[in-house]
């Protein structure tokens, strides 16, 4: 027998290295299985089983393979929005064809588990390569640790607060947050696909994936969805602050690129304006304490004011607090982005060597199509921006490339269209001479004077920055504020011209970076004294937000939501008297409607609903009223107090076509007797 040689033995082993794979493949797909089937049971399981996979598992996976050169902030930034992407549209995928339900969620968390067992096979998993990668960018890392730990601890402490007297909710949420858990409640009730919680009987034509997502992980986990969206919240603000730092890395090259990131990942996050004079101005006129005036005032978006005006929210006062198509719409704008920036090198890149990364274009094509169920806002904004970057850079040469980017748009059309379509059939999408929230009957100096102290001290830097000489990527970033400051001051695409501050909040992340490559070299106490003239409103907003009470429902209303959620169907829909909250909302039933610029908002007209609930409440003919529920498909009525110009409350109990079936010293909620006999 000739004695082995090298080759022989690599392929004696070549069998025993595959069985190994293959075993430990086998391995994590039992384990894996194992998992999901005790989550199943123990639905608390779910937060270490599922949440993970809809957090972190397919979008690391992806970033694994796609191999960019991007930091590990960016990469784990990345992570985190590919997998909440991924994640639900997966979801909403799969309901198509079989229903929404829990069933669904964890048949997509095997789906989303499958890079576990590939990583498995191939023996990829480096740990102590990851965990170098987190010590040498461990102040990106403390920063997005701060952000995450700021908003989640903030919404942990106010946005839903049971008190004995009933439920409040701080800052501006006690208005918004109703819209979100309505979403978020009636899809886990059933409300797939989905109609408006607050206007049943039409389909959602709204940005509700954000809500679809915290739906997704309290279904899994068996929870009310209000702790899944503060933890949604925060992960996303940690996303957003590693995002804005490796956009910065990839944009800011040569000395001091790195602080500048730093400083541009931490102005972007919690960076504002100066709203902020108004409380010194407030507390100087002895208008009260200092904390009973944070509890009561905003001071960074109020409205009920006079001169000077502070209308233009932080990325913190809404984008982070509030809006949640924000929180999780401009993570996702920046992460395309960075993609973009890092798979398709502008053209001086390109003749130094640098090549482009097919599957990086892709990638920034999937997110920003995605982008669109999560923000209808910056869907738009981020093709303009990558637009312009193509247009900059000199990248129009390349057919393939600009295929790869633009064939995942396909996946954007049954979200962009109808939304579209509903904008322009309302007339909510128009030009406009100025944002219509700007002092412009003031004149020229006014507006000057308020979008400078609505933007603040780092808007002024940003501007000054695209004035030195040296300024990389300057026609870039100087397009990008340019581009998104222009839209809101030409064009409305929503019932509520404030809402086009979102183009503001986008053009903030630009105006960080700017910033940041200017002061990069400035010493820390001048630094320090950036942020103290930056943050104030921001935090002061945050502030308001922890420490305000507005109430939601009543000790007695959330008693009744709760026998709603236990004792009706539950796609039923309700009357109610038409507030922006109400009980329906976290019982997770669909009510006729609600704030009529709320539904205004979608493109559909409130009126005739609104006049139908103001005859069944106050028309005085129970008869006529129950006629009317049947023909809006309502099943119950809720009982609480009438509108305020009823002038012939209608007696349900003196009709047999209500039954009640609810009473307290509150609330009574009556049952239409026949509802099935209606068209």
């Amino acid at each position: 027998m000739p004695p082995p040689t090298a080759e022989s033995e690599a392929l004696e082993a070549r069998p025993s290295l595959a069985q190994g794979a293959a075993t430990r493949a086998a391995v994590v797909v039992a384990v894996t299985l194992a998992l999901l089937g005790a989550a199943w049971l123990l639905p608390a399981l779910a937060v270490v089983v599922i949440w993970p996979l809809l957090y972190l598992v397919p979008g690391w996976a992806t970033v694994a393979l796609a191999r960019p050169r991007i930091e590990a902030p960016g990469r784990l930034g990345l992570a985190i929005v590919i997998s909440v992407v991924a994640s639900t549209y997966l979801v909403w995928l799969l309901s198509l064809a079989g229903g929404y339900g829990r069933g669904v969620v964890f048949a997509a968390a095997g789906l989303l588990s499958v890079p576990l067992a590939l990583a498995a096979w191939r023996g990829s998993i480096e740990l102590a390569s990851s965990l170098r990668s987190i010590r040498r960018s461990w102040p990106a890392f403390a920063i997005a640790g701060l952000a995450a730990l700021f908003v989640g601890g903030v919404l942990g402490i106010s946005l839903w607060r049971v008190t004995a007297e009933g439920v409040s909710s701080g800052g501006s949420n006690w208005s918004d947050l109703g819209v979100h858990l309505g979403i978020a409640q009636s899809l886990n009730a059933g409300n797939f696909p989905p109609q408006v919680p607050y206007f049943a009987g039409l389909p959602l034509v709204y940005h509700w994936f954000a809500d679809l997502h915290a739906a997704i992980a309290a279904a899994a986990a068996g929870l009310f969805a209000v702790p899944a969206m503060v933890v949604q919240s925060g992960i996303l603000a940690g996303a957003l602050a590693l995002l804005v730092h490796a956009l910065a890395r990839h944009l800011i090259h040569g000395p001091g690129g790195r602080r500048a990131a730093l400083i541009a990942a931490g102005l972007a996050v919690f960076g504002g304006g100066l709203g902020y004079l108004r409380f010194f101005g407030d507390l100087s006129a002895g208008l009260g304490d200092p904390l009973s005036l944070i509890a009561a005032n905003s001071y960074d978006n109020e409205w009920l004011t006079g001169w000077p005006y502070f209308r233009i929210p932080s990325v913190m006062g809404t984008g982070l607090l509030v809006h949640r198509a924000t929180m999780a719409g401009l993570p996702i704008l920046v992460g395309g982005l960075l993609l973009l920036v890092a798979g398709l090198p502008i053209a001086d890149q390109r003749r130094r060597g640098w090549r482009d990364r097919p599957v990086l274009i892709g990638l920034a094509g999937g997110l920003g199509a995605l982008l669109a169920p999560f923000h209808f806002f910056f869907f738009p904004a981020y093709l303009g921006l990558a637009l312009l970057y193509v247009l900059i850079g000199r990248r129009l040469d390349s057919p393939r490339n600009a295929l790869l980017f633009l064939a995942p748009y396909l996946l954007a059309l049954p979200f962009a269209l109808p939304a579209l379509l509903q904008s322009a059939d309302s007339g909510a999408l128009q030009l406009v001479r100025g944002w219509e929230s700007a002092p412009i009957k003031d004149g020229a100096a006014a507006v000057v004077f308020f979008y400078l102290t609505n933007l603040g001290l780092p808007f002024v830097l940003a501007l000054v920055a695209l004035l030195v000489a040296g300024m990389p990527r300057r026609a870039f970033l100087a397009a990008w504020v340019a581009l998104l400051f222009w839209v809101p001051n030409v064009v409305q695409v929503s019932s509520i011209a404030f809402d086009m501050n979102k183009y503001f909040q986008a053009m903030w992340i630009a105006v960080a970076i700017l910033a940041g490559w200017l002061v990069r070299r400035w010493p820390t106490p001048a630094l320090v004294a950036l942020f103290a003239l930056s943050v104030p409103a921001p935090l002061l907003v945050a502030a308001w937000t922890a420490t305000s009470h507005l109430q939601v429902l009543s000790a007695q209303q959330l008693a009744a939501a709760d026998w709603v959620a236990a004792n009706t169907p539950q796609r039923a829909v309700f009357v109610t008297d038409g507030w922006v909250n109400s009980l329906t909302d976290p019982a997770g039933r669909l009510r006729l409607t609600t704030f009529g610029p709320y539904v205004a908002n979608l493109g559909y007209s409130p009126d005739e609903r609104i006049a139908q609930v103001q005859a069944i409440y106050c028309a005085g003919n129970p008869v006529l009223s129950a006629d009317l529920m049947r023909s809006l498909h309502a099943g119950y009525l809720v009982d609480t107090g009438r509108p305020a110009d009823c002038a012939t409350p209608t007696d349900f109990a003196a009709s047999n076509d209500f039954t009640l079936a609810y009473e307290s010293p509150e609330v009574r909620i009556w049952r239409l007797t026949d509802p099935a006999s209606g068209p």
